[in-house]
């Protein structure tokens, strides 16, 4: 394949592609003789094509067949919602929706009144951020007598009213642990169809790989056996977590590691969401006194060391999710002592990741300089919690928050990606949020945190393809062909007011979109 007619640093060119990578880059129409289809870039700007480092891709598959709550205006849209999907539904089916977000209307928690459409039939309303939900009396009574205990498990919590009855409303462990073993998921071949479409979906945003959080499970039953028609590539991040985590690491290293789905490392959880109030903080919640949110799973039980020492002794990447300043502190903590466990056993410097950073405090920025320790963030989590922060945080956090140039001033190394389904995948999107610190209504979230937009399109690239152990793509000849075009070039545009387009999409050389070209 050959795209005629780009431009790469304004210069245009043609570049030709074969066997998946870039075999050679001349003077538009220097190429003479029969190269294969080409296709007319027609001035086009020719990037490395975008990487988002931080996906859920066969849950974004899943979460496609179910009831959309996004964007809910007030309490009459949501039950109407509810009683709508409900009219979808066989009689033996759970009500499963996903999405909703109290600050969409105000800020009302929702308890399982907003379900009683339902009746008797389990409903599951699944929160925007994915670490809570909202279930109904017939629902939570399933999920306890699995469970077998009253008692919510460490780092989670099941939300009562003054009576001491169970609200519907489940935070963290009770939603992971109680609730989410009872929900029933589609066959294996649905799953495995609504993955393909996804991945489907990505390309016409002009993205060529994708770092995917994913239950062992699931890559072994739906990812491999699919990856020959992934339009991505895939790098995974285990997500069982429960120590030991031996049983499910060793199904997973037997999987073939090229760059269609390839184990690169495992992920811990540290903390919860601003959102739901549960990111772990270093002082109070400015709306909640007392309120510190809470460490979850392996950094409740103080087992985090013991699983960054594993994972560095396998050779994989640690991931850990740390949205609280506390919970970015104890991440940097435990860089520290996986960097320093490595050296004295004589292994490699592990690269690792830590997801979101959502508020960091400057003190502890200059930790992110380490060239193998990355800040993964999300710019287009910003739009949401943005509208909040003055409420969540208060004026004195502001700079603590997506501290996205400060990381970047202090010498680290910003990669960037969307944490899909839970927000919108496009790059593009995440590139404006970066580069205008604007949220969901189009305001300028206080304090100082926007990048240039080279930056940002490091982050969603070369830095991203770096976090991810990705071979780098400089646009040179001996690069994987991963491309993506833009019909204008993106330096040169007002991102407040304009964006550019994807006209063409190439993973390993074959197109996997194009648009108007």
């Amino acid at each position: 394949m050959t795209i005629r007619n780009g431009r790469i640093d304004g210069r245009k060119v043609d570049v030709r592609c074969e066997g998946g990578r870039i075999a050679a880059i001349e003077t538009a129409g220097a190429f003479s003789g029969d190269h294969g289809p080409s296709i007319d870039a027609r001035d086009g700007w020719i990037l490395p094509g975008f990487v988002d480092a931080h996906v859920h891709l066969v849950l974004a598959g899943t979460v496609s067949g179910q009831i959309d709550l996004k964007g809910c205006p007030d309490r009459a849209t949501f039950e109407a919602r509810i009683e709508q999907g409900l009219e979808t539904l066989r009689d033996d089916e759970w009500l499963i929706s996903h999405g909703w977000l109290e600050s969409d209307w105000g800020g009302e928690i929702p308890d399982a009144s907003w379900l009683a459409a339902a009746g008797d039939r389990p409903a599951v309303c699944i929160k925007h951020d994915h670490h809570a939900c909202l279930v109904n009396p017939a629902a939570l009574a399933i999920a306890l007598e699995r469970f077998g205990d009253r008692t919510c498990p460490a780092g989670g919590e099941i939300v009562r009213d003054a009576q001491g009855r169970p609200t519907g409303l489940m935070l963290e462990s009770a939603a992971w642990m109680i609730v989410n073993p009872v929900v029933p998921t589609p066959s294996v071949e649905t799953r495995r169809g609504t993955t393909i479409a996804a991945s489907q979906y990505l390309a016409t945003l002009g993205i060529t790989q994708v770092g995917s959080m994913t239950y062992a499970e699931e890559v072994i039953d739906v990812l491999d056996a699919i990856r020959d028609e992934l339009a991505v590539g895939v790098a995974v991040t285990m997500l069982d977590r429960e120590l030991p985590i031996d049983a499910p690491l060793a199904r997973l290293e037997a999987l073939d590691r090229d760059d269609r789905v390839r184990l690169i490392g495992c992920k811990a959880f540290i903390d919860g969401t601003l959102g739901s109030r549960t990111a772990a903080m270093l002082a109070d919640y400015a709306d909640r006194p007392g309120e510190r949110g809470m460490l979850v799973e392996l950094a409740e039980r103080g087992e985090l060391m013991t699983w960054i020492e594993f994972v560095v002794k396998r050779g994989w990447s640690p991931s850990m999710h740390a949205i609280g300043d506390a919970a970015a502190r104890l991440a940097l903590d435990a860089c520290d002592h996986a960097e320093r466990f490595a050296r004295e056993a004589g292994l490699e410097p592990p690269k690792i990741r830590i997801e979101h950073c959502q508020t960091v405090d400057p003190a502890d920025i200059p930790r992110f300089k380490t060239s193998d320790r990355h800040a993964s963030m999300q710019p287009t989590h910003l739009l949401d919690d943005g509208t909040t922060v003055e409420h969540s945080l208060g004026s004195e956090r502001f700079d603590a928050f997506f501290p996205f140039r400060a990381i970047h001033d202090a010498g680290g190394t910003l990669c960037f990606g969307s944490d899909w389904p839970i927000e919108n995948p496009d790059p593009i999107e995440g590139i404006r949020v970066a580069v205008t610190g604007r949220d969901r209504h189009g305001r300028v979230v206080p304090g100082t945190r926007t990048v240039d937009v080279a930056t940002a399109i490091r982050a969603y690239t070369t830095n991203a393809r770096a976090a991810l152990g990705l071979p780098p793509v400089a646009i040179e000849i001996g690069d994987p062909a991963d491309l993506v075009v833009l019909d204008r070039d993106p330096a040169a545009l007002d991102w407040t007011t304009e964006t550019p387009t994807v006209r063409l999409t190439a993973f390993r050389g074959r197109v996997t979109h194009r648009a108007g070209i």
